[in-house]
């Protein structure tokens, strides 16, 4: 099989790795525009062993600021799809939109991975106060609401063997007061994160019924959160995202807040009650099932000391 071993960009003889990442005019033109400080000699004087080793071993660098220090895979990615685009379809990015597009997959990851951290339950008061879509690290225990708002705990719980979910919410004022909540069986479910969906869109769904227009959603999965907050970080959930979307318009003030199962443990034990005990029938009631007066009494103590 003869191939062109010359580079289809410049034409230059040789198309090796290092030319195509960092010798070419091209990327030569994007590592220039990233600012991302070169080695002693340069990028396009190295080898491809070389300048991966200046990439990494410059990952902790103080020195350097965080958004530049992370930015690199996305830069050698971006190249290497550019000259895929240019070899087999024949088209191509500048290397300004490049750059541009290498800073939104950056932004667009770390937004993704923002649901798994931690933070210290400061933060996690602090976020409730900054904008309208809330990413927070689970809670050891149950955060009220701030005033005028209220917090609908959402709970899940899937059987695979039955193919069936039991939900839930639950519905508190800033004062850690039940207000409403929930039951409701769903059958022929074959996945969790089906059951996680379904779960939220019927929460909200509620929530518009009873008109509650400002609310905090408490969810114990990372990628509802994701998919709630930033929608084009998780392309995978284009589907659920939008149908999840087209629900929340019909909510004035919404957030979301990722839960831990410690301080959710009431939604769930009335959504296990369908799974565990096959109560399916669904209701609304005011106030909490009197089987779990220890569980929100206990919860809401704490809040009360916090």
């Amino acid at each position: 099989m003869k191939i062109d071993s010359r580079c289809q960009s410049c034409g230059c003889e040789g198309e090796s790795i290092q030319h195509v990442l960092f010798g070419c005019a091209f990327p030569r033109q994007v590592w220039a525009m990233s600012d991302f400080p070169a080695p002693e000699m340069g990028f396009e004087r190295g080898s491809v062993f070389s300048n991966i080793f200046h990439l990494l071993i410059n990952r902790d660098n103080l020195k350097w600021p965080i958004e530049l220090r992370r930015s690199f895979p996305w830069i050698i990615w971006r190249i290497w799809k550019n000259r895929n685009l240019f070899f087999f379809e024949g088209k191509r990015f500048s290397a300004l939109e490049t750059m541009r597009k290498v800073r939104e997959d950056v932004e667009d990851w770390f937004a993704a991975q923002v649901v798994e951290g931690e933070r210290k339950s400061l933060v996690e008061r602090e976020v409730f106060a900054g904008s309208p879509l809330v990413t927070a690290a689970p809670a050891v225990r149950w955060i009220p609401p701030p005033k005028e708002w209220f917090k609908c705990n959402v709970g899940m719980s899937w059987s695979r063997r039955n193919s069936m979910v039991g939900v839930a919410w639950v519905l508190r004022n800033d004062l850690g007061n039940v207000l409403l909540h929930s039951r409701r069986a769903f059958t022929n479910i074959n996945s969790l994160m089906e059951a996680h969906f379904l779960s939220i869109v019927w929460a909200i769904e509620s929530m518009v019924s009873h008109r509650i227009n400002r609310v905090i959603f408490g969810v114990e999965s990372a990628v509802l959160v994701g998919v709630m907050n930033r929608p084009q970080a998780w392309p995978s959930f284009k589907y659920q995202s939008s149908e999840i979307m087209e629900v929340l318009k019909l909510v004035a003030d919404w957030r979301v807040f990722l839960e831990s199962v410690a301080s959710n443990r009431g939604a769930n034990l009335i959504s296990q009650s369908v799974t565990k005990e096959c109560r399916l029938q669904s209701y609304v009631a005011s106030s909490f099932p009197s089987w779990l007066l220890g569980v929100f009494r206990d919860e809401r103590v704490l809040t009360s000391v916090g």
